[in-house]
């Protein structure tokens, strides 16, 4: 028995010792295979890159250049930034090159002595492109990779590479036509001016909900960066006029709401950004003369959010047809009309250029015949950039692979380079599918275009036409001409029924409920214009508030749009309550037979009150009559008028006034009626003479009395009498 259980822990003993030699050899093995293994070695699970990606090293690139070469004896220069996200030093590596699929380029590497964990390193790398092996027209894959020095890749980095060579360089026999390229460019924002103003007539200035756009005007924000990276560039500007008329607005000068959205004009600060605005107008007026612009309906509605959920609401549709009427008129006065200029206001951009049956039959209701759209909800069957749609409406469709790069997020390292590749590689490749007849398309970028995307843009656009397979024109010359046989050369499209408008998009749009809230406003914005001397400036600034508050620039930012839009009508019902009587708390006596009740009417509007009249009734006629019952009431800007309102008494005793504003035009009731005690202490003018004799007469008694002590005071006293003789 015991030998046997001696035998059994022998052999207990024996797999343990075997188990931990296992572990021992594996652990060794472990990092002779990391070396030996080549490329796994970059992709191993236990030395994962800070991103997420497969590398140990992040290779991000900042400079291409030139973007797209031409000639064989072109040098290309590539900057850039290695990132060690492992835990080990890297010694011995190496950066190369490589184009397409094909190997390492040998002659062009370059090595690196070593690379610390969480160690960033510049680069740069001069390569000529007769060294690339370019040879027919097209686009590359150009790539960028760090070798360690057992040929393992511990990072790699990859762009498009675009090859337009010129003359002799050119091995085609003809490098064909440049692709017409129509680009819209938005100049757009969410709103920021209120119906808000401090002040009177042409010195009034208006009120902003923030400062937010004089940050985006400046150099750096993101509309001036628009601006610039469009400036020089024969490009369609699409511009919200309201923007403009707000960047007006700051020039002249303008006051912040402490409180966004606040009712009060005098819970306002002095705004900083008039400099900054006027210098983004004449920047814009420069960028835009001579080139197309399509004028949006004013403040650039949401028509999408229209059409699915107020198509019946008249005081809405009547709003914004107001809006495509003022567009011209706006656009015109902020930017001028210059030689060359095309200004267009029978354009609609539905959000995400998206399109349905019961959009496009809202937007031709307002005389928006073409379409900037995206292709959702369009069946074109076609690849042409645009189509005719039933009707004799005709949409601009963007292409698909531009419209997906400008879409993404390109604030991150090395993003910007990426993008700006790609879409010359998408355009060049365009343009090759037939390079004898390449046609146009449209380029659609997101309506509140980031600065990074603009400027990627910008420089694409630019390279692409130097290189001279781009030719950058107006949406107009890409055959939406306004003659009949130009319209009927397109080629139709059927345009999808609302129950198949995309889901995603109607998940942000405004709510029936939110659209209704904006046209309860509309009969209070009449009532009050009833009593003010100049109604028009008024209705103007609530009106064109109202069209901000349905601005397709809210569709990011849904709780700012509640509180612009519960703004608005707190603004109309402020300013209704601050036109009232002010109230008397105490009793007013008259005596006599007549008199004069004050009545005071407050003003608290930035203009003069008209319209109203002050009515006056007793509730004891025979007691107390009112003598000037009606009486027209006229209050300066932001003052109190007390109003004289003769009585007659008629015998003593109280009596209640009662004292209501009225509208003239329709003799309907202002306010509340405000309702104060009167007592009547009716005496007659004979008792008050004798009244006042015997109050005379009394003083006058009191007087001779004095008058009578201070002489008895004032006489010497009597001598005493002299003593007997003894």
């Amino acid at each position: 028995m015991g030998g046997r259980c001696a035998v059994g822990a022998l052999r207990r003993a024996l797999r343990v010792a075997a188990f931990a030699l296992v572990v021992a050899v594996l652990a060794l093995a472990v990092p002779l295979s990391a070396g030996a293994t080549g490329r796994a070695a970059g992709r191993s699970a236990a030395d994962p890159s800070a991103d997420g990606g497969p590398y140990s090293v992040g290779v991000t690139l900042s400079t291409l250049s030139p973007a797209v070469p031409r000639q064989q004896s072109d040098v290309l220069t590539v900057v850039g930034t290695l990132d060690n996200h492992g835990a080990q030093q890297i010694v011995g590596a190496r950066l190369g090159v490589r184009i397409d699929e094909g190997s390492e380029i040998s002659s062009r590497t370059e090595p690196l002595a070593s690379l610390s964990p969480g160690q960033s390193l510049s680069f740069t790398l001069t390569i000529p492109v007769s060294a690339l092996g370019l040879t027919r027209t097209g686009d590359y894959r150009f790539a960028v990779d760090l070798v360690g020095s057992d040929g393992g890749e511990l990072g790699l980095a990859t762009t498009e590479l675009p090859w337009y060579p010129s003359g002799a360089d050119s091995t085609n026999t003809s490098s064909g036509k440049p692709l017409n390229v129509a680009v819209v460019w938005p100049v757009t924002d969410s709103p920021h001016l209120e119906a808000v103003s401090l002040g009177e007539g042409g010195t009034a200035q208006p009120v902003f909900r923030d400062d937010g756009l004089a940050a985006e005007l400046a150099v750096g924000g993101r509309l001036h960066e628009v601006v610039a990276a469009g400036a020089g560039l024969p490009v369609t500007w699409t511009v919200d006029p309201a923007l403009l008329d707000e960047a007006k607005a700051m020039a002249r000068g303008y006051r912040v709401a402490r409180t966004p959205n606040s009712s009060n004009p005098q819970d306002s600060v002095k705004g900083t950004g008039g400099q900054v605005a006027a210098a983004w107008l004449a920047a814009t007026r420069s960028a835009v003369a001579g080139h197309d612009v399509i004028a949006l309906p004013y403040a650039d509605p949401d028509v999408a959010s229209l059409a699915h959920h107020a198509p019946g609401n008249a005081a809405l549709l009547g709003l914004v047809g107001d809006s495509v009427q003022q567009a011209r008129a706006a656009i015109s006065q902020a930017l001028g009309i210059s030689a060359g200029m095309d200004i267009r206001t029978d354009t609609a951009w539905p959000y995400g250029g998206a399109l349905d049956t019961s959009v496009t039959a809202l937007a031709e209701r307002f005389g928006l015949k073409n379409f900037i759209a995206s292709g959702m909800g369009l069946s074109t069957g076609t690849t042409q950039p645009q189509v005719q749609l039933e009707g004799g409406a005709s949409a601009m469709v963007a292409e698909p692979t531009t419209r997906a790069v400008l879409s993404h997020d390109l604030s991150g390292n090395g993003d910007q380079l990426i993008a700006r590749q790609q879409l010359l590689g998408d355009l060049l490749k365009t343009q090759q599918r037939d390079p004898r007849n390449p046609g146009g398309i449209v380029v659609e970028p997101p309506r509140q275009m980031p600065a990074q995307t603009a400027s990627v843009l910008s420089e694409a656009l630019r390279a692409a036409q130097a290189a001279g397979f781009v030719k950058l024109v107006g949406l107009g010359q890409l055959g939406s001409g306004p003659s009949a046989d130009a319209q009927s050369a397109l080629p139709s499209a059927q345009v999808a029924g609302i129950a198949e408008y995309a889901e995603g998009l109607s998940e942000s749009e405004l709510t029936r409920f939110e659209l209704r809230a904006v046209t309860r406003v509309q009969p209070d914005l009449e009532r009050l214009a009833q009593v003010l001397s100049d109604s028009s400036r008024t209705m103007d600034s609530v009106r064109r508030a109202m069209l901000r508050g349905i601005s397709t620039g809210w569709r990011d930012d849904r709780q700012d749009a509640d509180s612009y839009r519960e703004g608005v009508g707190a603004y109309i019902d402020a300013s209704i309550a601050s036109v009232r009587l002010l109230q008397k708390h105490s009793t007013i006596t008259v005596a006599g037979n007549s008199a004069s009740v004050p009545i005071t009417v407050a003003n608290g509007l930035q203009q003069p009150l008209a319209g109203l009249e002050l009515r006056v009734s007793s509730s004891a006629p025979q007691r107390l009559a009112v003598e000037t019952p009606y009486t027209p009431v006229q209050v300066p800007t932001a003052a109190n008028r007390t109003e004289q309102v003769q009585v007659t008494a008629y015998a003593n005793g109280p009596v209640r006034l009662t004292a209501r504003l009225y509208t003239t035009a329709n003799g309907r009731p202002w306010g509340d009626p405000m309702t104060f005690q009167v007592t009547i202490s009716k005496v007659s003018p004979g008792a008050i003479a004798i009244v006042v004799g015997g109050v005379v007469l009394v003083l006058l008694a009191g007087a001779w009395k004095m008058h009578q002590a201070r002489r008895k005071r004032q006489q010497p006293s009597p001598l005493p009498p002299e003593p007997p003789a003894p």
